[in-house]
């Protein structure tokens, strides 16, 4: 279940095998059944987006992926997605590599990875993107600033790991692709250490990762904390450093094809669905605790005091301003880091329009101030 190659030579062999099997497996159709649209927004009810323009959206149809399950019955629950003037699919895939490879095989129009994977990609490119021409673009950020539980790097308490420096000669997991591959680099950066220095084991996924520390297969672990939740209640595990004080966003990160960024059509789609995921995130959620955790527990199978933790974070949930100059600064020093480390086969600037693009900022953070 797991390797130890560099990522970079990991993500080369991600088929579309891989992620034509995970869209196979669950496929939520969250989407209404079209007709007619006159206008490229949400109705204001919903909180959506709205580009001033008419535009004809009966005929489009995205596929959003997602990695975890919770996402669509969420979606469904809210009720802020019953009327969209387009259709919609939310394939579930485990893991930000196999959302990479389904993206790149034209599987689905967006993914969900983690706020530096375009920044990733970007570094990992078999031949450089050239500038305004990246095949794939990050064009939105979620993250949770003041949540209680932000994802961390955790040790088995018998491990004797009481510090980053203490992870010398340890087995760590996690996965790639994402804003826990940022954090497992950052934390060797910061600990001093180097590829040699540590026994790195990449999991497909979070949660593969975090089941192989449940069952004492690690170590040490870079994971949320919903899902080791037991250990460290139990203080058989402790917590070492967490994204924040890593310096790190840790933001759940949306991907694009180029192309269908370049679609009008889609484009506008895309706009009213994350006007209409701006108010599900910072209006429905925070005032929906009961709903929200019945919806994780009675269809997600979470047991209810994780299913609070989520709701905990989730409800601290907004949309970070792709166009900040901060946000890209913290994207170059964890591609800095990653390539330092070993797992970036090119040390490369991230630059709006090349591998982010903030044509989205006016829907998801609002005018620029």
């Amino acid at each position: 279940m797991f390797t130890r190659k560099k990522p970079w030579r990991l993500l080369q062999r991600a088929s579309a095998a891989t992620a034509t099997i995970a869209l196979a497996a669950v496929v939520a159709a969250c989407g209404s059944d079209g007709g007619s649209s006159t206008g490229s927004g949400a109705s204001p009810a919903a909180g959506g987006a709205t580009s001033g323009s008419s535009v004809d959206l009966s005929g489009v149809s995205l596929k959003i992926g997602y990695q975890t399950a919770d996402f669509p019955a969420l979606l469904k629950a809210s009720g802020l997605f019953e009327d969209t003037p387009y259709k919609f699919q939310i394939p579930i895939i485990a893991g930000p590599a196999n959302q990479l490879a389904a993206l790149y095989g034209k599987q689905i129009d967006v993914g969900q990875t983690g706020e530096n994977t375009a920044a990733f990609e970007a570094a990992n490119a078999a031949t450089p993107w050239a500038e305004n021409a990246a095949p794939i673009q990050g064009f939105a950020v979620t993250w949770t600033p003041d949540a209680p539980y932000l994802s961390a790097v955790y040790a088995t308490r018998s491990s004797g790991i009481r510090s980053l420096a203490d992870l010398r000669g340890k087995k760590i997991g996690f996965n790639y692709g994402g804003n826990i591959y940022a954090e497992y680099v950052i934390a060797l950066q910061k600990s001093g250490l180097g590829l040699k220095d540590v026994r790195g084991v990449q999991f497909p996924s979070n949660q593969a990762a975090a089941n192989a520390f449940l069952a004492g297969s690690l170590d040490a672990v870079v994971t949320s904390y919903s899902l080791v939740k037991k250990l460290v209640d139990s203080k058989d595990a402790v917590e070492i450093a967490d994204m924040a004080s890593l310096g790190l966003i840790g933001g759940s990160g949306w991907i694009a094809r180029t192309d269908v960024l370049k679609n009008p059509t889609k484009l506008a789609a895309i706009k009213d669905f994350y006007g209409r995921l701006r108010t599900f995130y910072e209006k429905w959620i925070p005032t929906h605790e009961a709903e929200y955790v019945k919806v994780l527990v009675d269809q997600v199978g979470q047991k209810p005091d994780v299913a609070q933790v989520n709701w905990e974070n989730a409800r601290h949930s907004t949309f970070y301003r792709i166009g900040d100059p901060k946000f890209l600064r913290i994207q170059q020093v964890t591609v800095d880091a990653a390539f330092e480390y070993g797992g970036l086969k090119t040390d490369v600037a991230p630059k709006l329009g090349f591998n982010y693009t903030t044509v989205l900022d006016s829907v998801t953070t609002g005018p620029a101030s």
